[in-house]
Parts: structure tokens; sequence; C-alpha cells
């Protein structure tokens, strides 16, 4: 399959018109899938490893343990391990948040005075959760102090979308993934943020246009928060990536450092080597999360997304959630459009494709998975 037989991305619809529609409908790097999988048919079939990126320091007033989980969320692990342990959950420390519907293992921290390893080993055998490793630590685990997730993935029921096509699936994984691994993938936070059918999008509305009354109470108040800057990221992203600027330094970017969160304004003298920069994988642009106050790029970049955010804050109650965002004092903030793959791999049998990479932390593979397949049901 040549260059010019990849289906290019469709223009994007106004905002939240296309919230509806399954992810593939979002503008990919990689243009339409040209073929559909289906995705966590069990648990087994999505397995993700945190990379913690250093090792327990053997002594200090916390225990780090590495535990494996099935068919389980992270929220549900540390409220099970509170139980056992008489230790307060917020206590106990973790860096990121896991799929409930998979095989994960990752890192937690517990004071060690409130801890004994003999009787929580029991525990976990009884609950059938793997405590693969143990040791001291001088700190709790903080969000976001990890280095990586490692996936590795089972797609089943493999094929075209359109049964005409006359490409194979390994030629057709052979030209795109390489471009994926080099290029990266787009960073959307994906349908996981809007809810089960997207109800979490209609509760922005329902708050935002008083059909609910009062205010929403703190869990509440996170997932809508945490709703409302996840649209809005993700449709600047995909405003980007329709208009091919989401691969080009555009003057106003906030940029963003390769393994850091160090950021800078894109000079308009420096275009040319700030692209160099970004096609080596130094900088990236970044998108808004939202906050009170003004986009922090600059020129016609925060003029876009400005205007984007505008006509979506209109749309979900822009009265209500501008007065919100200042009284809860949310603090604007910027994310990656786009972030490297690292170690990709993957492996064709029959209808079946077994993916494996690694994501920095808070990107989700589920849009990987997006820029090569089109969602499908299990048949």
């Amino acid at each position: 399959m040549s260059e010019s037989e990849i289906t290019r991305n469709p223009p994007v619809d106004p905002p939240l018109d296309w919230s509806g529609a399954p992810g593939s409908a979002r503008p990919r790097l990689t243009g339409v899938p040209l073929w559909q999988a289906a995705i966590k048919q069990t648990p087994e079939s999505f397995r993700v490893d945190e990379d913690l990126g250093f090792a327990p320091s053997g002594a200090g007033n916390h225990w780090l343990l590495r535990l494996e989980k099935r068919d389980m969320t992270t929220g549900a692990l540390v409220d099970w391990m509170a139980k056992v342990t008489g230790t307060r959950a917020r206590d106990i420390g973790f860096s990121g948040l896991k799929d409930r519907q998979a095989v994960t293992t990752q890192w937690l921290s517990i004071p060690h005075e409130s801890f004994d390893p003999e009787a929580f080993e029991r525990a976990c055998q009884e609950e059938r959760i793997g405590l693969l490793e143990i040791d001291r630590h001088d700190r709790k685990l903080r969000r976001g102090t990890h280095r990586a997730n490692r996936f590795r993935l089972q797609l089943d029921h493999v094929e075209p979308v359109n049964a005409n096509t006359d490409a194979e699936l390994s030629a057709y994984l052979a030209e795109r993934a390489p471009g994926l691994a080099s290029r990266g993938m787009a960073n959307y936070f994906g349908e996981q943020r809007y809810g089960r059918q997207f109800g979490n999008l209609r509760g922005l509305v329902e708050w935002g246009q008083g059909i609910r009354t009062g205010r929403p109470k703190r869990q509440a108040r996170n997932w809508l928060l945490s709703t409302l800057r996840s649209s809005i990221f993700d449709h600047v992203l995909a405003e980007r990536i329709a208009a091919g600027t989401v691969g080009r330094v555009v003057p106003g970017d906030l940029l963003q450092l390769a393994g850091s969160r160090s950021r800078f304004l894109a000079d308009l003298d420096e275009l040319d080597a700030l692209q160099a920069r970004l096609e080596q994988g130094d900088v990236t642009p970044t998108g808004p999360l939202w906050g009170e106050g003004p986009s922090q790029a600059g020129g016609s970049v925060a003029e876009q997304e400005t205007a984007l955010a505008d006509g979506m804050l209109a749309r979900f109650g822009e009265e209500t959630w501008r007065r919100w965002l200042a009284d809860w004092r949310v603090v604007a903030d910027r994310r990656p459009l786009t972030v490297r793959i690292t170690d990709l791999d993957y492996r064709v049998e029959g209808d079946r494709v077994e993916l494996a990479f690694s994501l920095p932390p808070g990107s989700y593979a589920t849009e990987l998975v997006a820029e090569l397949f089109a969602p499908k049901a299990a048949s």
C-alpha cells in the first residue's frame, strides 16, 4: 500500500459533534484505520507493567510493594490494602492509576509502622493478589513519579473495515508501525475520560446549564473538571491534526522539553532550529489543560485555543463553568500533543494481533491501538 493510498483524516466537526462517535472518528496521525479489532476481551488480553524507573532505597519509614492485580481498579486495591493493614487509605501511596479490565503490576507505598509483611502476604494469597517484590523506602510514592508503563495487548477478531480492501494485515502494519515509532502518537485522553456512553459529558451540560442545581460534591467535582479539561484538550489536538500543524512548530507554541516539564514559547526567529529539535524528539508542542485565566500559549496558538475553549464552554454552560473554574482555583496546565512510543513490536497470528510497547505516564494504550485499528465488538 503506497503513501497515497492511506485514507486521510476527515475535517473536524464543530466541538462535541464527534464526542459520541467511536474513537476512530477522531483525526489520527496515521490517517483513518483500514482494519478493525476487538480489545480487552479478557483481563489477560490487556497487560500493564509499571516501570518505576528507580530502585527502593532499602531503608526508611515506608515499604514499597510491587503488586499484581486482575480485574480491579487501583482505587479498589488501595481500599483493600487499607482495610487489611489498618492503614488510612490516604497514607498509601501510588504513582499511577491502572486499568480495571486488565492484569496490571504497579508499585505502592505504605508506612512501615502499620505494616506486617507476613500477615500482608497471607492476605494477598487469600485475595489472589500477587506480591511480587517488597523493600523498604525513604518516602511515600507520589503521583506521576514512575518512568513508563509497558503494555502487552492481544487484539482479537481483526479484519478489514472494508471487505473489499486488498491490503494484507502484515503489510498494513509494516507500513504504519514504523511511522508511529518514529513520529509518536496523538496524546488524546479518549473515551475513558468521558464515562460510559459519554455520561460525564452529559454531566457537564446538566450541571453547567442548571439542570442539576446546587454545587457538585468533591468527588463529582473532580471528575467533572477532569472531563471538561480533557474534552477541551482533545478537541484542540483534533483541530491541529486536521490542520496538519501537530507535527510543526507554530509561533506561539508552548513547547515542552522531552523528559521534563520545562516549557518555553516558540519564537518566530527560531522556528527552523525548533522544528529540527521537534523532529529529533527533543521538544513537543503542548495543548491546554484549561483553568482560570487565559491560554498559556502565545500568538495565533493562544487565539485558536481560546476560541475553541470558548465555544465548548458555551455549550456546556459558560457562565457556570467559568465561575467554578475561578471559585475552585483551577490552575491551567499543559499536556504534550504527541508522545513518543518506545519498544514497539507486533506479531500477527491469523485474526489476532499481539502488540507490545511502552508509553510515558498519563498516556493511554487504547489511543495507540486507535491509530492502527478501528474498534470492533467481539463476534
